[in-house]
């Protein structure tokens, strides 16, 4: 990126950060993943009004969605007392991970385990069908991207929502601005593209 910069070729970053973003990009278009962190957990608290344990499936630590997505559970769980988180697991973005991870606090906790928060759909998507496949359908699961197989699991019932995370309309943003970059014309240094909650309710407007 420095190269570019240097050169003085127009820089737009899409959808996650790097250390030198703010310094050399002309532009940032993206999303608040606090926002998807606190949607995730709006969630769970919604549908499970009681409480109980809660995993979070991490992506890879140090990457500004992990740390931001964590950002925001924590914002939420935090301040209910009836939830008890039993950690956050490094779990790479990685569905095999995840599950392994998810097998492990399932055999630890069981039934006190309510919920899995998940840094994106892979991992969400891979767990749910773990749970269900050991009859423990009641876990909540949940995580971003809004991915068609996950979404194809919303619509079907056996996973409840996923965060939709429009990477397509974040592209549209960037194209957009690269004329008026170019044209040496002053554009908004950050734009975030907002999160959606997709459940059974609303699927259908997301599915192709």
């Amino acid at each position: 990126m420095k190269r570019c910069a240097d050169a003085g070729i127009p820089i737009v970053v899409v959808n996650s950060k790097t250390n030198n973003t703010d310094e050399l990009a002309n532009a940032y278009v993206g999303s608040n993943d606090v926002e998807a962190g606190e949607i995730m957990a709006n969630y769970v608290i919604e549908k499970l009004p009681d409480g109980g344990k809660y995993a979070h499936m991490m992506g890879i630590v140090g990457n500004s969605a992990q740390i931001q997505r964590g950002e925001g559970i924590a914002n939420v769980m935090s301040k209910n007392d009836k939830w008890e988180s039993v950690g956050d697991f490094a779990a790479d973005w990685s569905a095999d991970k995840a599950v392994q991870f998810a097998t492990d606090v399932l055999t630890q906790y069981g039934d006190e385990l309510k919920a899995i928060i998940c840094d994106n759909d892979d991992m969400s998507s891979a767990v749910q069908a773990y749970v269900n496949s050991v009859d423990r359908k009641d876990i909540v699961c949940i995580g971003v991207d809004g991915n068609a197989g996950p979404l194809a699991m919303v619509k079907e019932g056996t996973l409840g929502a996923t965060v939709l995370q429009d990477g397509a309309a974040q592209v549209k943003t960037a194209i957009a601005l690269i004329p008026d970059i170019i044209a040496k014309k002053e554009v908004e240094k950050e734009i975030m593209v907002p999160f959606t909650l997709v459940t059974k309710d609303n699927v259908d407007e997301y599915l192709k």
